[in-house]
């Protein structure tokens, strides 16, 4: 908060004396905005991966009510000894009548970007872009029916939002091209990273009896975390984990998850590569 200090002289006699006016005094300067307000706190890593973890979880679920974005893939290659996968994208439950603008949140940014606007949906759901557009879909892709390519790494997941011009309408979707699953029984477990040397890694359970209070266990050298996370009426669950050890530039992590009728497991590595 900004103060002002207010100097009032009281000269009575010695004023009429001398003939002279308070208000010719010189007044102290006010004391620098910097010195009086509170400095905002940048947010601490872990005050950003909680961000993050929640956003994440929370993705799928934004957007206009009944609307679902279909990916499918399409074409896989391989280009510099890497997977190149393209994907196909089909929306239904939104406006045919309305531009679209194309969000992307790769792990490599900690908010969501603007890819391209001008997009708009056919009847058929598919996305494209006009033929005679003026917007920034026709720089790209004047005329063709969008595709999303990817160079996926492992677990890396990609988080999409398609948001009208009026931002009324909306789908939001994600997708991991190269996933980590393990299976036992009707249960599986997956590792999703979150951040491009998996400094954070979301842990997502399906399959598990609802309701039930699960075992978790992960350990990465000698670091071990066990927690008892809750299954939701979806017989599902998501954790997250920060693998890295203090002192270690690289290593593996070993999760088991334990439930009443299965107990799948899996490991991964982090770190440089």
């Amino acid at each position: 908060m900004r103060h002002s200090f207010v100097f009032i002289a009281i000269l009575g006699v010695c004023l009429a004396a001398t003939g002279q006016a308070a208000k010719q005094q010189p007044k102290p300067k006010p004391p620098a905005a910097a010195a009086t307000q509170a400095q905002p706190q940048a947010p601490s890593d872990e005050e950003i991966m909680s961000k993050i973890e929640k956003a994440t979880i929370e993705w799928d679920g934004k957007g206009t009510p009944g609307a679902k974005a279909e990916v499918r893939l399409v074409k896989k290659d391989q280009v510099d000894g890497k997977p190149e996968m393209q994907y196909r994208l089909k929306v239904s439950g939104l406006p045919n009548n309305k531009f679209y603008t194309l969000m992307a949140w790769p792990i490599t940014i900690v908010v969501p970007a603007t890819m391209m606007d001008g997009l708009v949906i056919a009847k058929d759901g598919t996305v494209g872009c006009p033929p005679d557009s003026t917007k920034s879909c026709g720089q790209r892709m004047k005329g063709a029916e969008l595709t999303l390519k990817y160079t996926p790494g492992i677990g890396e997941i990609f988080r999409h939002a398609l948001v009208s011009e009026d931002h009324k309408s909306s789908v939001f979707f994600s997708i991991v091209p190269a996933p980590m699953i393990e299976h036992d029984k009707a249960c599986t477990l997956e590792i999703v990273r979150l951040s491009p040397r998996f400094e954070l890694a979301l842990i997502r359970g399906k399959g598990f009896t609802p309701g039930e209070q699960i075992s978790f266990h992960s350990e990465s050298y000698q670091e071990v975390h066990d927690l008892q996370p809750k299954v939701n009426a979806q017989g599902e669950f998501w954790a997250t984990l920060s693998p890295f050890v203090k002192g270690r530039t690289m290593g593996t992590t070993q999760v088991v998850v334990k439930g009443k009728s299965c107990a799948p497991a899996l490991s991964f590595e982090w770190g440089s590569e």
